[in-house]
């Protein structure tokens, strides 16, 4: 318009206004892409939000900030992970109204993956009452294991609180058994080119989950392995379980019960139990007597009823191998 005002008037001795439509139109340009600009900037809020309630927050930041990760395969990365599982929910929801079983379950749930969300774990999975936290993917966090210690430990005192006021009231909601592992696993995106499934592959998943499920084995609430608790700079008081082989495998893992602070009632004085685990872990025949003076003294304490009822049955050391998942 404005080139069109200058021909008319250097050619035809025209003088037209092409100044007031020129600048009618670019305000009108202005407007128009900043009122598409902020629409679309709502929209792309709207859906990070709407997706974050399906995904992980920091999952669904880390593909807007990389879209060319939205692709298939895997790469080897060191992870930390956090199983747990709810006992006896099943029986739960058989004994009350089924929608106050879900409504409880969703306020557990909903707290369980906020304290997972601000230790800026990813969300693997949720089956059913079971929850699966993934910690250096997709972003690489150093202090991965520390990361899942400390999310693990804020799971379990949320977990045992909830369930505590819960029975105080007369509904028996069940304690929350946890398993936390550290290793090597293939994460990435698996499935096809319709659907994508960002999830960690390999022995240490595995492991992850089969501790959270050996609790119920050994009477403990969390088992956390020794290669978490060693990378940790800042570990949480724990006491040696044993050198366990999980049921299908060779070797021996180490694994600790992490105790919270005040120690939990019915345990044994960590110093008095390590002293007793030490004699038994070096073969000491004193071992017996130690167990089983702790265990009159601590009839509540499951790992000093365990061992007691092992050495007894004549096993020595701390190897214990495990005969069903």
């Amino acid at each position: 318009v404005l080139w069109a005002g200058w021909w008319s008037f250097a050619q035809q001795r025209l003088l037209l206004d092409s100044f007031t439509p020129a600048l009618a139109w670019a305000l009108a340009f202005v407007l128009a892409s900043l009122s598409r600009h902020f629409w679309s900037e709502r929209q792309q809020r709207w859906i990070k939000q709407a997706f974050s309630r399906y995904v992980s927050p920091n999952r669904v930041e880390y593909l807007m900030n990389n879209p060319g990760q939205l692709e298939l395969g895997g790469k080897r990365q060191h992870c930390s992970f956090v199983f747990t599982d709810l006992e006896d929910f099943t029986a739960l929801m058989e004994s009350i109204d089924p929608s106050e079983a879900v409504a409880l379950l969703n306020r557990y749930l909903e707290e369980m993956v906020s304290i997972a969300f601000r230790h800026q774990g990813t969300l693997d999975r949720i089956v059913g009452d079971a929850v699966a936290i993934m910690f250096s993917a997709p972003v690489v966090q150093v202090d991965h294991a520390q990361r899942a210690l400390d999310c693990a430990m804020e799971m379990h005192a949320f977990a045992t609180g909830y369930a505590r006021d819960l029975q105080a009231r007369g509904i028996p909601f069940g304690l929350t058994r946890f398993g936390v592992h550290s290793g090597e696993v293939i994460v990435g995106n698996f499935g096809g080119q319709a659907l994508f499934d960002y999830r960690a592959l390999g022995d240490t998943v595995n492991t992850a989950a089969r501790l959270e499920s050996v609790n119920k084995q050994l009477g403990t609430l969390i088992c956390v392995s020794d290669a978490t608790l060693s990378d940790c700079e800042r570990p949480v008081p724990a006491r040696p379980v044993g050198r366990l082989v999980l049921k299908g495998k060779k070797q021996a893992l180490l694994v600790y019960e992490p105790l919270p602070e005040p120690l939990p009632a019915g345990h044994a004085p960590t110093a008095l139990y390590q002293e007793a685990y030490d004699a038994m872990r070096a073969g000491d025949v004193m071992a017996l007597a130690l167990f089983e003076r702790l265990h009159q003294r601590h009839p509540d304490d499951p790992l000093v009823a365990l061992h007691a009822a092992r050495l007894a049955q004549q096993e020595q050391g701390d190897l214990i191998v495990l005969s069903r998942k």
